[in-house]
């Protein structure tokens, strides 16, 4: 009975660990939405447009991605460029890189198949699917860098953009409320700091507006609601109205629909706990009303069972 108890409380903490797991990314994006933050967030230090850092795995990558790119050119697509641009991966040693990435699994996946066809030569028509999933699964990944940055866009917007018209009301342009924001927010919006400091270098270096340079900031991350910013800006700019009217629309249809998602995202949980229940709360539950009562039968039919094995 000792052993019993000791095994339903350690299912029943491993049900509760497992909740735990589950429920803490929602927790966690509640509170970095809601929360009020009292203290600076540790961010890794993130630069747009430095050269990735040097390793001798990483130069055979970046030579093998050289050599393909050369020898068919017609292999870097513009879904891809588009990728590495929305993933922060921007410099041609990022793309010659990527490039080798792919090439190296690729390479990989054409020896498996090859020493595979060696034993049973139908083995190559199986080789000619892996080599298709081994140079696509590194768009997998790209793809889910590229969503988690752009979604971390998203929630530094409101609060950039609520700073924006404190600097509008202030009396400042939108240029140098951009500029001072771009210094200021290095530590509380990291990602939108370091674009907006890109995007005061195209302005300074191509004489762009701000306007235009927000529309291009936004397709250049891949964010939908930079892009819209821009056009309402470009609109105001146009006909001479207070650019902080539409970044106070922007402002508030972005939080509405920030907590709409996340709203989405609590009502999942219940559906999502359902396995977990049914695979470990619902055994404990069970267990302790049918346990004796089969145990019980088992009992009582045991000998009825075996006198009449043995007469037979």
């Amino acid at each position: 009975m000792s052993s019993s108890g000791l095994v339903s409380f350690l299912v029943f903490l491993s049900v509760l660990l497992l909740g735990f797991a589950i429920t803490k990314p929602a927790m966690d994006n509640y509170m970095d939405t809601y929360s009020v933050r009292i203290k600076k967030r540790n961010e890794k230090e993130i630069e747009s447009q430095e050269a990735p850092k040097d390793s001798a795995l990483l130069i055979l990558f970046e030579g093998l991605g050289k050599q393909l790119i050369t020898m068919a050119p017609f292999l870097v697509d513009k879904r891809t460029i588009e990728l590495l641009s929305f993933a922060n991966y921007r410099t041609k040693q990022h793309l010659h890189r990527f490039m080798g990435i792919k090439g190296a699994v690729g390479i990989f996946c054409i020896l498996w198949g090859v020493s595979a066809a060696l034993s049973n030569p139908m083995n190559i028509l199986l080789s000619f699917f892996t080599i298709l999933v081994g140079w696509t699964i590194p768009n997998f990944f790209l793809a889910g860098r590229a969503r988690q940055r752009q979604a971390q866009i998203v929630k530094e917007l409101p609060t950039v953009l609520d700073l924006l018209i404190v600097c509008s009301q202030a009396g400042l342009s939108l240029l140098a409320g951009v500029d001072k924001l771009s210094k200021e927010t290095t530590e509380s919006c990291p990602l939108l700091s370091n674009e907006m400091q890109q995007l005061i270098s195209d302005v300074k270096m191509f004489a762009k507006s701000v306007p235009i340079a927000l529309r291009e900031m936004g397709e250049r991350c891949g964010v939908e609601e930079l892009i819209n910013m821009a056009a309402g800006l470009i609109a105001a700019e146009s006909k001479g109205a207070d650019i902080s009217y539409p970044l106070r629309q922007q402002a508030e249809a972005l939080r509405d629909r920030l907590k709409r998602k996340q709203e989405e995202i609590a009502a999942k949980v219940p559906v999502k706990m359902v396995p977990v229940i049914m695979l470990f709360v619902m055994p404990l539950i069970l267990l302790p009303m049918l346990g004796p009562a089969a145990l019980t039968i088992v009992t009582s039919l045991g000998p009825s069972m075996g006198g009449g094995t043995g007469a037979k």
